[in-house]
């Protein structure tokens, strides 16, 4: 079957598209409730299909459809042409854009004024030529991290992408600047686990023992590449980051585990010096950038490095 392997919520996306045209919020908010069950059983989105998976839609849910589509006003249009500026590579299997600080992967209730990088991509290729197939994000960034996100236009590249980063045959590179004095090179190896952070309302990753039930390998390569006494911020340090897993807010994590947290990150970072960072310098956004992603394309034999710039915030605070 061509749903074997494939997301819950991508193959739901295709379902909906199809029939009743819910909408991305809908989806989501049926998964969370409980709406859309597989199995009889509440399934995470990111839950892999697998031959005689039942999936079962319940009377609750209502998908909104078009009906809610041009009502809010406060929704941006989108510009294609700002869209083309993000673009860092393009052919006919991947989409590859420069992702900017404080837009989400996928839309939101919560973010409904908000347009995400979802938004952007649907605008940009409004048509596949497979038409139970949309093309689709491989992986995902944190709202506020910037940096090199990869759109498969594929069923098959996506799968291929998919498999990959299962397998850890990607390598990705991360730049962030961090509170603090950083040695030359440290490896972070501490074991992580999902949790939910009641302040914040939202979820979150801890430290945790490798023998707990929940735990999770993580391994992140932190080298420094300056450090700089700034004059407001104090002592920062601007570092190249290699992870071997792809974990839930890991590299901020293990960097704020270690003693020297991301500048700007306000679930894990420093209170005091991320209020002087918005207050004085009146920057809002979190110092981590995915830099590099590299990988084998099978597809067009040859070996793809898709590099994104550092940002000029990161260059400003730096005092470059």
């Amino acid at each position: 079957s061509i749903n074997h392997n494939q997301r819950f919520d991508r193959f739901l996306r295709k379902y909906f598209k199809v029939r009743t045209e819910g909408t991305l919020p809908d989806i989501f908010r049926g998964i969370r409730n409980r709406l859309i069950l597989v199995n009889g059983k509440k399934a995470t989105e990111d839950y892999r299909l697998k031959h005689g998976d039942k999936v079962t839609i319940t009377d609750k849910f209502e998908a909104s459809g078009k009906e809610k589509k041009g009502k809010n006003p406060h929704v941006l249009p989108i510009n294609v042409e700002k869209i083309r500026d993000m673009v860092l590579f393009e052919d006919s299997k991947w989409l590859v854009f420069d992702k900017p600080t404080g837009i989400s992967i996928h839309p939101s209730d919560n973010e409904h004024k908000q347009r995400s990088m979802h938004d952007y991509l649907r605008a940009y290729l409004p048509k596949s030529e497979d038409p139970t197939f949309a093309p689709a994000f491989g992986y995902r960034l944190d709202k506020e991290t910037s940096g090199v996100l990869i759109a498969a236009k594929t069923y098959d590249s996506l799968q291929y992408i998919n498999e990959i980063i299962r397998n850890r045959e990607i390598n990705k590179e991360y730049m962030a600047i961090v509170v603090g004095k950083f040695p030359k090179h440290l490896v972070l190896a501490k074991s992580l686990r999902k949790s939910f952070d009641t302040r914040f309302n939202r979820g979150k990753t801890v430290i945790c023992s490798s023998e707990d039930k929940d735990a999770k390998d993580a391994l992140t390569e932190v080298r420094l590449e300056r450090y700089y006494d700034h004059p407001v911020l104090g002592m920062l340090s601007l570092v190249k980051v290699h992870i071997e897993t792809g974990r839930m807010h890991q590299i901020r994590v293990h960097c704020a585990d270690a003693g020297y947290p991301v500048l700007g990150d306000i679930l894990y970072g420093h209170p005091r010096v991320n209020r002087v960072l918005m207050e004085t310098m009146k920057m809002k956004r979190q110092f981590l950038h995915c830099a590099q992603y590299a990988f084998w394309d099978i597809f067009g034999d040859q070996k793809l490095i898709l590099n994104a710039p550092l940002p000029e915030t990161f260059k400003a605070v730096m005092g470059e």
